[in-house]
């Protein structure tokens, strides 16, 4: 394994562990552990796991979390553009299934977006990446399928198929926009940190946030779905978090 590769699967390891659900049993575990030796430490993280969990279930919470990422964007407001650059997400290969039901809400969300910002902009050149993962069809793939069933043709459409990250997406991408006009289409709350990847790598895309998840409920309400808003927008603070580690600079 490369030290690249090791990096990249380090990440991905480090990012799994510390989001709520693994985090609050691990605090809950180590509590446990602790009970014996240390009963005044091991009951304060038993209690500590399950209302970590119980404050980002928390409507008002969540919606906060996922808001301080999406609005430091505005919408895409109608610019020329040669390039519309469509971040990749998950799928799962089903041939059962529409090509568009195998894609993810999340890609889903932003390929819809990628599709309205090249209509509006149908001389541009749509840009699709992704790899495979832990699937046999690599992801760009399967957007520009979709892509293609949407009416954009074949020949307007590049396919980054071995981009595993936003990073790797950003180089490759440098490597034939240059300083052409692109938007960048990619979930709201992952914006920041892909506009950062860009800008490292040499280009100034025009934001295009897509997929916004900051949408108030009841304020009391405690759901799985709340829970699901706060662990994205936690991704997202681990990974701009990872960034700065790395010493990337927009």
């Amino acid at each position: 394994m490369t030290e690249m590769a090791f990096g990249f699967w380090l990440k991905k390891a480090i990012t799994a562990a510390i989001l709520p659900v693994p985090l609050a049993l691990l605090l809950m575990l180590t509590g446990w552990a602790l009970l014996r030796w240390w009963p005044k430490a091991g009951k304060g993280l038993l209690l500590v796991g399950p209302l970590y969990l119980l404050l980002l279930s928390f409507s008002p919470i969540s919606v906060w979390l996922a808001d301080s990422l999406e609005s430091r964007y505005p919408l895409y407001a109608g610019q020329p553009l040669d390039y519309v650059l469509v971040l990749g997400s998950g799928h799962h290969s089903d041939p059962t299934r529409p090509i568009e039901q195998q894609l993810s809400a999340v890609a889903r969300g932003r390929l819809l977006e990628g599709l309205r910002l090249w209509r509006l902009n149908p001389q541009s050149t749509l840009v699709v990446s992704g790899y495979s993962g832990m699937d046999a069809v690599p992801h760009a793939r399967m957007m520009q399928a979709a892509a293609i069933n949407a009416g954009v043709p074949a020949g307007q459409i590049l396919v980054l198929a071995s981009a595993k990250d936003t990073q790797e997406e950003a180089q490759q991408t440098a490597a034939f926009v240059g300083q052409q006009t692109a938007a960048l289409v990619t979930s709201a709350t992952h914006m920041h940190r892909s506009m950062i990847s860009y800008q490292a790598a040499g280009l100034t895309p025009i934001a295009a946030p897509a997929d916004f998840i900051a949408t108030p409920t009841h304020s009391w309400y405690l759901s799985s779905q709340n829970l699901l808003i706060s662990q994205r927008a936690l991704h997202e603070y681990i990974g701009l978090l990872w960034l700065q580690l790395k010493g990337v600079k927009g």
